[in-house]
C-alpha cells in the first residue's frame, strides 16, 4: 500500500472486523475498549465492526489489536518480519500502528495496532478513535462527531509509532463532589459505582492518562460497586487505570469508611494512632487484603481525620509518622506486596514534617522512604510549594506533584468553572518537570465538569512534554485552538473556532485576575482608571461573543458548545457583571442619585440570568442529561466555604418630589449639586476620554452641557434625565498645541456644576525610542516592555504571553536557578521619564509564587542609572504559603498576585531602570512607579505612553 492510499474502516457496504486474542492476559481490558473503539466507529459511520476472537473468521479488512507478547496473530507477523515493533519494544505505554498486506489467507488488509503493553494498545485503539473524529469528551461533554457515509484514512496517518510518556504516572482526583458531581452521578448511575466509573475510565484513557483517586467526600470506591461491591476496582485494573487513594487515605482504605467500619475492629472510633493503632492497623491490613492484587500505588502516612492536621507537637508527629510508616511497610511485606510503587503526600502540615524544623528533624533524609515516591503539592491555588532541590531531582523513586483546578479550603473554595488560565499551568507545570517532578502528576478537578479544557491540557503536557513543555513557550494559544478543533472543527469554520478558542482562553483570564466566588461590588474601582467599567465592557463583549459563536454552529454541536464554551464563558461574564453593577449602584446611593436604582436593575437582572444559566446546563441540554451537574454556589462568598454566601446587595433610594441635579466625575465619590468639580487632566500622551454623570434625585428634567473651548468634545450635550446618564468627554487634539484649561457648564433642574477642564503637554521632541514617560504622577510599565532583556550564566528572560493579570509576564529560563548577587544576576532594562524631583515609589507586580526551598524567598533588586539596586524580597518573613491563616499567602492568592514596594529618590528627566531577578521562580507581570501611595484599585493604573520604536523586544 502507498503512503497515498487509504485504509477504509467502514462503507455502507459494512465495516472492518476487529481481532481480539482471548488468550492473552489483558483480554478483558481490551475487549472493554474495543467495544469503546467500535462504538466510536458506529457513531460516525453508521455501522459498528464486529469483535472476533478465531483469527480464521477473519475477512477482507480488519483491525488487529494486541500487546507484543500477548497477541499470538502480532506475534507471528513480528517473527515473520512483517510488523515492525522496534520503536516501542521494550517501552512504557508505547503502540505501533501498521498497515500490513494480506496478513493471513481470507484476509486482504489488516491495521495493527500493537501495544508495548496493555494501556500501549488501548492508547492505540484510541488514537483511531481521535483520527476518526471522535473527540475524548464524547461523553463527558456530548461532542457530537460528524458523520459519514464511508469512513476512510490516509495510510500516511496510520503507520506511525508514539513515543514514550513524558510522566509515568498522568491523572486526576475527582474530589469535592458534592453537590454537583455527587447529584448528578446519584440521578444518572444511582451511585459512583462501575457504570460511572467506566465512563471516567474510559476519558482517562482517551486523553493518555493512566492514574485516578477516585472521589471520596461520601463514596467508598472498593465498596460502592453495583454488580459487586469491588467492581469499581476490578473494572480499573481491567481498563489498566493505576488506582490510588488521595492524600489523607491511606493503604486503599477511603476517608469515609472508617466511621462505618471501626467497630469491626474495636470499640473506639478514633482516628488517632497514638491511641487506636491496633484498629487502625487491623483496618488497613483489610485494605491490603482487598486490593492489593490490583494495579495501584499504595499511598502511606496519615492525616487527621476528614483532611485535618495530626494532633501533637512538629517532633511528637513526625515520631508518630514514622511508626505508621513503619507499621504500613510491615503490612505491604507480611502480604508480600512490598513490590507495589508507594507514595507518601508532603501536603500541607505533612511539608514541615518533611523538611523538619530547628527543633526536629524531619522525614527527608530517613533511608525507611528510599524507595517512596514523594508526592509534593501546589498551594491548592496552583502555585508550588517547596520543589526538589538540584541534588535531590534524580532520588530513583522519583517525585510526584498534586496540582489544584479546584479547592475545598481556606482562604476561600473555588468549585465552580475553571479559573486557572493555561499559561499558569505550563508556567508552574513545567517549573515541576524541570525540577525533576516526573514519576507522578494528580491533578484535583473537582467535579470534572467544566474542567475539560485544563484536563485536556495537564495530561497532554504530562504526556508529551518535548509537544508543550518549557521548549514550546508561548503555544498554550496554539493548544487551545488545536482543542478547540477537536470539539468542533468538523462543524464550523477556521474563523468560529480560532474565535471560540479566544473566548475560551478571554474568560479563564478573567477568572485568573481574581475567582468569582470572591469578586465584591467594590473589587474593581469605580473611581480611578476607569478600571469597573472597563472590566464590566470585557465581560460583556466576552458574553457577547460567546453567544455569536453558538449561532455559527450545527445544532449537533450547541449542546457540547453550551458545555465547553458559553456556559463557563458567558456565566463568569455575569458574575463579572453583576457585582460591578451592585458596586454602581451602591456608588449612585451615596451620591443620593436615582442612577442608583437603574443599576440595581441591572444588577438583578445579572442575578435571575445567573439562575437561568445554571437552569438550562441542568435541564435545558442534551435531553436534560446533566441534571444536577451546575449545582455549586459560586457567588458572594463570606467565609472559607459556601456557607452563607449570597448575590451581591443592591442600593435604592426613594426619589425625592423635585428633580435635582447631581453631577459625578471620575475619581471623586461625592456628587455634586452645586459648586465646581474637576476632571483628571487630559494628556497628549495617553488621549483620555473622561466620564461625567448627570443624574436626578427624584423627578426627571431636562440637561445642557456647554464647554468653555472647541476643543472640548462633548459626545451628548443635552437629553432628559429620568435616572441617569453618561457624557463622555475628549480632547480634539488638531486644536490643542499646548497646555490648556477650560470649563464645561452643566445646567439642569434649576441649578448648575461647572466641570475644569485641563491638557497637560509633554513636547515629545528629542525623547529615545521605547521611554516611558510620566503622567498623573505614574509610570506604569509592562515587564515585556523592556528595551533590554540580559542573560547571565546561562539564564535568560523570557516573555509567557497572556499571562497574568494585565499583558503578560517575563520568567527567567531555565527555572531552577538562582543568584545571591544583583551584579552576577540576569537584568530587564527600561527607560523612563520623570517630572519631578524627589522620593518614588516603585511597586513591582508579580505572580504570587511561593518559597521553593526551605531557604529561598522571592527576592529582586531594583536600581536607577548605576546606582546600587535596592533588593528586596516579595515573601514577607512571616510569609508561610499553603496556611490559610496567613494573611500575606491568603492575600497573595485572592489577588493573583504579591505587590512589593521600594523607595528611590530621583531627580527630573530621564532614568534608566534595571530589574534583577534574583531568586528562581519569580514571575514579572508589572511595574509602577509613583511619586506617592497609589489610588485604591485592583489591577493598578494602565501602562504609561511609550515613545514610538520599531520592533518590541520578543522571544
Amino acid at each position: 500500500m502507498t503512503s497515498n492510499e487509504e485504509f477504509i474502516i467502514a462503507a455502507p457496504e459494512g465495516a472492518v472486523q476487529l481481532y481480539l486474542d482471548p488468550k492473552g492476559t489483558d483480554y478483558k481490558g481490551l475487549r472493554r475498549v474495543a467495544e469503546s473503539l467500535c462504538a466510536d466507529i458506529r457513531l460516525v459511520s453508521g455501522i459498528a465492526p464486529a469483535i472476533l476472537t478465531q483469527a480464521e473468521q477473519l475477512t477482507g479488512t480488519v483491525i488487529i489489536a494486541g500487546p507484543v507478547g500477548g497477541n499470538g496473530l502480532i506475534g507471528r507477523l513480528i517473527a515473520e518480519r512483517r510488523l515492525d515493533v522496534a520503536a516501542i519494544e521494550g517501552k512504557r505505554e508505547c503502540y505501533r500502528l501498521q498497515i500490513i498486506e494480506q496478513p493471513l489467507p481470507g484476509v486482504e488488509r489488516a491495521l495493527v495496532v500493537a501495544g508495548s503493553d496493555k494501556r500501549g494498545t488501548i492508547y492505540g485503539m484510541y488514537a483511531i478513535s481521535e483520527l476518526i473524529g471522535v473527540s475524548p469528551w464524547v461523553y463527558f461533554a456530548d461532542v457530537v462527531p460528524q458523520q459519514v457515509e464511508r469512513l476512510a484514512l490516509p495510510a500516511s496517518r496510520l503507520n506511525s509509532s508514539s513515543r514514550e510518556p513524558s510522566v509515568k504516572y498522568r491523572g486526576i482526583f475527582l474530589n469535592d463532589d458534592w453537590p454537583s458531581l455527587g447529584s448528578w452521578v446519584t440521578h444518572a448511575f444511582g451511585d459512583f459505582n462501575e457504570h460511572f466509573y467506566d465512563k471516567v475510565f474510559e476519558l482517562i484513557l482517551r486523553l493518555k492518562g493512566n492514574f485516578m483517586w477516585p472521589a471520596m467526600w461520601s463514596a467508598e470506591f472498593s465498596l460502592n460497586g453495583a454488580s459487586s461491591p469491588i467492581a469499581n476496582a476490578v473494572h480499573a485494573d481491567e481498563y489498566g487505570i493505576v488506582m490510588g487513594t488521595s492524600h489523607h487515605e491511606p493503604l486503599f482504605r477511603a476517608g469515609s469508611e472508617w466511621q462505618k467500619v471501626y467497630a469491626q475492629y474495636g470499640t473506639s472510633n478514633l482516628w488517632d494512632f497514638r491511641r487506636n493503632s491496633r484498629a487502625i492497623t487491623a483496618f488497613w491490613e483489610d485494605g491490603l487484603k482487598r486490593n492489593g492484587t490490583y494495579e495501584s500505588l499504595v499511598t502511606l502516612g496519615m492525616r487527621g481525620e476528614s483532611d485535618s492536621a495530626l494532633e501533637g507537637t512538629d517532633q511528637e508527629n513526625i515520631e508518630l509518622l514514622k511508626q505508621i510508616i513503619l507499621t504500613q511497610k510491615a503490612l505491604l511485606k507480611q502480604y508480600n506486596l512490598e513490590h507495589l510503587p508507594q507514595v507518601l503526600a508532603v501536603y500541607k502540615e505533612v511539608e514541615t514534617y518533611w523538611y523538619g524544623t530547628s527543633e526536629a528533624e524531619g522525614l527527608k533524609d530517613w533511608d525507611v522512604l528510599q524507595d517512596v515516591i514523594i508526592l509534593l503539592s501546589d498551594d491548592n491555588f496552583g502555585n508550588l510549594r517547596k520543589i526538589p532541590e538540584k541534588h535531590e531531582q534524580k532520588r530513583s523513586p522519583g517525585w510526584g506533584i498534586y496540582y489544584h483546578f479546584d479547592y475545598h479550603g481556606g482562604p476561600h473554595s473555588y468549585e465552580w468553572v475553571n479559573t486557572t488560565p493555561l499559561e499558569k499551568v505550563w508556567e508552574q507545570m513545567t517549573m515541576a518537570f524541570d525540577y525533576g517532578i516526573r514519576e507522578l502528576w494528580v491533578v484535583n478537578v473537582g467535579d470534572l465538569k467544566p474542567m475539560e479544557l485544563p484536563v485536556s491540557y495537564f495530561l497532554d503536557l504530562a504526556y508529551d512534554y518535548e509537544a508543550w513543555g518549557t521548549d514550546a513557550v508561548n503555544r498554550t494559544a496554539e493548544y487551545t485552538e488545536h482543542w478547540t478543533r477537536q470539539q468542533f472543527g468538523a462543524g464550523a469554520q477556521p474563523e468560529t473556532v480560532a474565535g471560540i478558542a479566544q473566548v475560551l482562553a478571554d474568560y479563564t483570564r478573567m477568572n485568573g485576575r481574581r475567582k468569582p466566588e470572591i469578586i465584591r461590588p467594590d473589587t474593581f474601582s469605580l473611581l480611578h482608571h476607569q478600571e469597573a467599567q472597563r472590566m464590566l465592557a470585557e465581560a460583556l463583549r466576552l458574553e457577547r461573543a460567546a453567544a455569536a459563536y453558538e449561532l455559527e454552529l450545527p445544532e449537533a454541536l450547541r449542546d457540547a458548545y453550551y458545555q465547553l464554551v458559553y456556559y463557563p464563558a458567558a456565566a463568569s461574564a455575569n458574575v463579572n457583571a453583576m457585582q460591578i453593577y451592585a458596586g454602581l449602584s451602591r456608588l449612585h446611593a451615596r451620591r443620593g442619585s436615582v442612577f442608583a436604582n437603574s443599576y440595581a436593575v441591572l444588577a438583578e437582572e445579572a442575578i435571575q440570568r445567573d439562575k437561568q444559566l445554571e437552569q438550562r446546563y441542568n435541564t435545558g441540554i442534551s435531553n436534560g442529561k446533566w441534571q444536577g451537574m451546575m449545582s455549586s454556589p459560586h457567588v458572594g462568598y463570606v467565609r472559607w466555604d459556601a456557607e452563607g454566601w449570597s448575590y451581591p446587595e443592591v442600593s435604592r433610594i426613594i426619589p425625592g418630589p423635585k428633580a435635582a441635579m447631581i453631577v459625578g466625575v471620575e475619581g471623586v465619590e461625592q456628587g455634586y449639586t452645586a459648586g465646581t468639580a474637576a476632571l483628571p487632566p487630559f494628556t497628549n500622551l495617553l488621549q483620555e476620554r473622561y466620564l461625567i454623570s448627570v443624574s436626578t434625585g427624584g423627578a426627571g428634567f431636562q440637561y445642557q452641557a456647554v464647554s468653555s473651548a472647541d476643543w472640548i468634545r462633548l459626545e451628548q450635550e443635552q437629553g432628559w434625565v429620568d435616572s441617569g446618564a453618561e457624557i463622555g468627554v475628549s480632547v480634539d487634539w488638531t486644536k490643542v498645541t499646548g497646555a490648556a484649561t477650560g470649563e464645561i457648564i452643566l445646567t439642569g433642574a434649576e441649578v448648575s456644576v461647572t466641570v475644569t477642564v485641563a491638557v497637560d503637554w509633554t513636547d515629545l521632541a528629542g525623547f529615545l525610542p521605547m521611554t516611558f514617560i510620566e503622567a498623573h504622577g505614574v509610570v506604569s510599565m509592562e515587564a515585556e516592555h523592556a528595551i533590554s532583556r540580559v542573560s547571565r550564566s546561562g539564564v535568560e528572560w523570557k516573555i509567557i504571553e497572556n499571562y497574568g493579570r494585565t499583558l503578560s509576564a517575563v520568567k527567567m529560563f531555565p527555572a531552577g536557578v538562582s543568584f545571591g548577587q544583583p551584579e552576577k544576576a540576569p537584568y530587564l532594562e527600561y527607560r523612563l521619564f520623570i517630572r519631578h524631583e524627589g522620593e518614588y515609589l516603585l511597586s513591582v507586580y508579580l505572580a504570587p509564587t511561593n518559597h521553593l526551598s526551605p531557604v529561598s524567598g522571592l527576592k529582586y533588586a531594583a536600581g536607577f542609572d548605576g546606582e546600587v539596586p535596592v533588593t528586596a524580597d516579595a515573601l514577607p518573613p512571616d510569609y508561610e504559603g499553603g496556611n490559610h491563616s496567613n494573611g500575606p499567602w491568603c492575600r497573595a492568592v485572592m489577588d493573583n498576585a504579591h505587590v512589593s514596594v521600594t523607595r528611590h529618590p530621583l531627580t527630573p528627566g530621564q532614568h534608566t531602570l534595571r530589574f534583577y531577578g534574583l531568586d528562581a521562580g519569580l514571575v514579572l507581570q508589572k511595574l509602577v512607579l509613583s511619586r506617592g501611595p497609589l489610588p485604591a484599585s485592583y489591577l493598578g493604573p494602565q501602562e504609561s505612553f511609550l515613545t514610538p520604536h520599531s520592533v518590541l523586544l520578543r522571544n
